[in-house]
């Protein structure tokens, strides 16, 4: 199949009630902060995580599976032949590895065995994702199920960090250069995008339960498009009554889009199509305005498969 010929700059806005989002392990497992600003920070391994354990629960092969196992391992595991020299150089052993794995095709990754020593940079990038607004968090004690040793009658206590509320935004870029090098097609892009809100909801573990996609956004600029505006999401201003502390549900605040549409018109001739995914309860307002996403460049709005 032919490789992606699009740049696409994607926004993905999800929302965690009473959990932690994605905890330091270096710091008692407390949610990832900015100490300076107060805003909440989610690591870019953490969200390729979620993608990559809906790949796995929907029968894709992926090269990072969480296994406790050197990277060398796990290739040999998906191609066991792959130390052959008689029938893998280092061309044909990538291509096996990558028709193969589908978070490869995306994300890139580095096989260091002699004969083929991959290491590819993947087009499918994300920067940290970061609260659209100052968060708090909350240092919870509580019993836990069972006692600490066979002769104690007192069970021991459970000790968690989480956050009230945190409405998180991620950005994105999917180079096509890139993706000729690691063999990315377009149905592995609306898989991406799958995984991405629906593996979100699928979270179900104590920390991040309650976490919902809101928003997606999708840029894809003309065929071959050497191009992309950049920091699309620093354009989505939350908007509150409340302290950004003091916020709890979706229903709290609306999201601000007149300078994304700002930046969107400046460059229209260069956007094919606007692919996006949004839930309902999500209020959106253009100069304080409710807008509705489907108006926000005529003609070229689309919604992604739901």
């Amino acid at each position: 199949m032919e490789t992606i010929k699009n740049r696409h700059e994607i926004v993905f806005i999800y929302d965690v009630k009473d959990g932690n989002p994605n905890g330091d392990p270096m710091d008692s497992n407390k949610p990832r902060m900015d100490p300076s600003t107060g805003i909440n920070i989610v690591s870019d391994v953490r969200l390729k995580r979620t993608i990559r354990d809906y790949f796995i629960k929907n029968g894709e092969e992926i090269f990072v599976n969480g296994e406790a196992l050197t990277s060398e391992k796990r290739a040999l595991e998906l191609v066991p032949n792959l130390t052959q020299v008689k029938k893998y150089d280092r061309e044909t052993g990538a291509k096996a590895l990558l028709e193969k794995c589908i978070d490869l095709r995306l994300f890139g990754g580095t096989v260091p065995i002699k004969t083929i020593n991959m290491s590819l940079t993947g087009p499918c990038q994300f920067r940290f994702g970061r609260s659209l607004h100052v968060v708090d968090p909350v240092f919870q004690q509580g019993t836990a199920a069972f006692t600490s040793g066979e002769k104690s009658q007192q069970r021991s206590f459970r000790e968690e960090w989480t956050l009230n509320y945190s409405c998180i935004a991620f950005y994105g870029v999917i180079n096509q250069n890139s993706a000729a090098e690691t063999l990315l097609i377009d149905e592995d892009v609306n898989k991406l995008f799958e995984a991405m809100w629906e593996g979100t909801k699928d979270l179900i573990t104590r920390s991040k339960m309650e976490q919902l996609p809101r928003l997606l956004i999708d840029v894809v600029y003309n065929d071959n498009e050497n191009f992309h505006i950049g920091e699309l999401d620093k354009a989505i201003k939350l908007v509150s009554d409340l302290p950004g502390e003091k916020i709890r549900e979706v229903s709290d605040f609306v999201l601000e889009v007149s300078e994304l549409l700002k930046l969107l018109e400046s460059h229209n001739d260069r956007i094919k199509e606007i692919r996006y995914r949004i839930d309902p309860r999500l209020k959106l307002t253009l100069n304080g305005e409710p807008f509705n996403i489907v108006n926000l460049i005529s003609g070229k709005m689309k919604p992604l498969s739901e």
